[in-house]
């Protein structure tokens, strides 16, 4: 065997996997001394040229492998011949042989950032019967920033041109002396049901970018096939580009200070984050997961704005490859609370977003340093009812129904007798009691909207599957002295709804009726405390009573 003969070498181990060549009826495998239907690694000149052993035809052809990028192999090639040294058999490659190009298939290529910056762009193009610039065409980027969403217009006097919206997904790039180089997959948004192959998607391209003061443009052209070939400049290949960014929306405007002071934000209930970045301008919307199919919002224009506590705005949105403009309003409830609206729809427009002047619902937004600050409404209370009060009462009507009598009062959670708000030194703390249960809260910041108000609070104490933060929403009844006013109370777990009714609906409701003053309360309960017999004296006394003879003590014996 000529292998024997002490030949043998390795390839790079990063090139292990499965690789799609144009015109090759299936994958090719590529293990570290094997290439499949070309050889076994036989001998090796540098890092790049290889003399291959083919068993099945034993003959010998030399490969010049050139690892372009990662994903990207390139090569040019032998016939399969004698034995022969390396050096003999190498040098029948010509510069003029062809050049075939491999992508990598498994393991699976991770996307990378499109080189196209910032979208969105207009652009026209050419398939080689002319420029279709009118109407242009549109290329918008994606919340991942590895995808482009290509939209191409019809030229009615440039045949040949068709209404197409296509995304490219950005897999590899690089650079050859001054020449750029990108290799992606193009699908057709329109047809995403239907079965493309890898030699109707793969793409190579070459591009050039030209920065101005205002403005930046490329030039780029594309392949007509799945391979690199043809390509020779920016401006020649089977179809050309000129992309010009139609609009630098970071420059448009920014986030107010009040609230990019707080990169992060959360909503009440944590399940989404809400992120600025990008100097103030970029608004990142994400599950708690930090989701790929994410929101990014660019300001694009301020509407209004009212003294560092409101602003209303219009934002571009981009959620996958869908965009649009969307009105944005923020209002400032505090240093660590804001709520947002946001309007329904998305808008091709600017001008539309803002246009439907109907009440949005709002969204309350946290950050993760929450600051205790003093509660509304500080006194003490007593519990009229509650849901827990209802929810009682029906397991006891059950329990009755079934043994023929309601049993013993039970230790029912949620359910309390009494009520102390800011009676703390901090005055930053709500508790609710009952004869065996306690839960406390702790105030975050707080606000009115006409009568009803508003708190943010936490529990002191809590499990983990339990809510972190609630918005306790109240209205309040006052009746002429301090003592006897009503206060209806519900607390929401998901965000400040203003749907819900106090002390009827929510996660928890309460209906509390006010006995007095933090310090009334304690004062009286100092003053009975002291006047109050002990339980020690209430026995003797008792004891006295019973042991007396019936007609009175000694006196009356006299």
């Amino acid at each position: 065997m000529p292998l024997s003969a002490g030949g043998g070498c390795t390839f790079p181990a990063d090139w292990t996997g499965s690789w799609f060549q144009s015109g090759n009826p299936g994958l090719i495998a590529i293990n570290s001394t094997h290439i499949q239907s070309k050889g076994e690694c036989y001998e090796s000149e540098s890092y790049d040229k290889f003399l291959l052993y083919d068993r099945r035809e034993e003959c010998y052809r030399c490969m010049v492998i050139l690892e372009k990028h990662k994903y990207v192999l390139q090569y040019k090639e032998t016939f399969c011949s004698e034995k022969d040294s390396m050096s003999s058999i190498c040098e029948s490659i010509s510069g003029d042989a062809p050049l075939y190009s491999m992508f990598r298939k498994e393991p699976r290529p991770v996307p990378q950032p499109c080189p196209f910056h910032p979208a969105p762009f207009t652009f026209t193009y050419s398939r080689g019967s002319g420029d279709c610039a009118n109407p242009p065409s549109r290329a918008e980027s994606c919340t991942d920033d590895s995808r482009l969403l290509l939209r191409y217009m019809a030229c009615p006097d440039v045949p040949g041109t068709e209404s197409n919206v296509e995304e490219l997904v950005c897999l590899a790039t690089w650079k050859e002396g001054s020449t750029r180089y990108l290799v992606g997959q193009i699908s057709q948004v329109q047809r995403r049901n239907s079965i493309a192959s890898d030699e109707d998607t793969y793409r190579c391209f070459i591009y050039k970018g030209q920065h101005s003061d205002k403005s930046m443009t490329y030039n780029i052209a594309q392949s007509g096939d799945a391979t690199c070939n043809g390509l020779s400049s920016p401006t020649d290949g089977s179809r050309i580009m000129k992309l010009t960014n139609s609009d630098d929306e970071h420059n448009r405007c920014h986030f107010p200070g009040w609230i990019v002071e707080h990169h992060k934000w959360f909503s009440l209930d944590h399940t989404h984050q809400y992120h600025f970045t990008t100097k103030n301008a970029t608004l990142k919307i994400m599950d708690e997961k930090g989701s790929s199919e994410e929101k990014r919002l660019v300001c694009h224009s301020i509407l209004e704005q009212k003294d560092k506590k409101h602003i209303k705005l219009v934002a571009h949105v981009t959620r996958g490859c869908e965009s649009g403009h969307v009105c944005l309003t923020f209002h400032r409830r505090g240093g660590t609370v804001l709520e947002l609206q946001q309007g329904v729809g998305l808008w091709d427009s600017p001008q539309d977003a803002c246009a439907d002047d109907s009440p949005q619902p709002y969204v309350t937004l946290i950050t993760t340093s929450l600051t205790p600050m003093r509660c509304p409404n500080i006194g003490r209370y007593s519990v009229v009812s509650s849901l827990a009060d209802s929810r009682r009462r029906r397991q006891q009507d059950t329990i009755g129904e079934g043994e023929g009598g309601v049993g013993e009062a039970e230790c029912v959670s949620g359910q309390y007798d009494s009520a102390s708000v800011g009676c703390g030194a901090a005055q930053d703390t709500i508790e609710f009691k009952s004869h065996c249960t306690a839960q406390a809260y702790t105030c975050h910041g707080s606000w009115t909207e006409g009568a009803l108000g508003f708190v943010i609070a936490s529990p002191v104490a809590r499990s983990s599957s339990h809510p972190r933060t609630f918005c306790f929403m109240y209205t309040q009844r006052p009746h002429n002295d301090t003592r006897g006013s009503t206060l209806s109370l519900s607390a929401v777990a998901h965000s400040c709804d203003r749907r819900v009714v106090p002390g009827r609906a929510g996660d928890k409701a309460y209906n509390l009726t006010r006995n007095g003053t933090c310090e009334q309360s304690s004062k009286y309960n100092s003053v009975a405390h002291r006047f109050a017999p002990s339980a020690g004296a209430l026995a003797l006394t008792l004891a006295a009573a019973l042991l007396a003879p019936p007609g009175g003590g000694p006196l009356a014996r006299r």
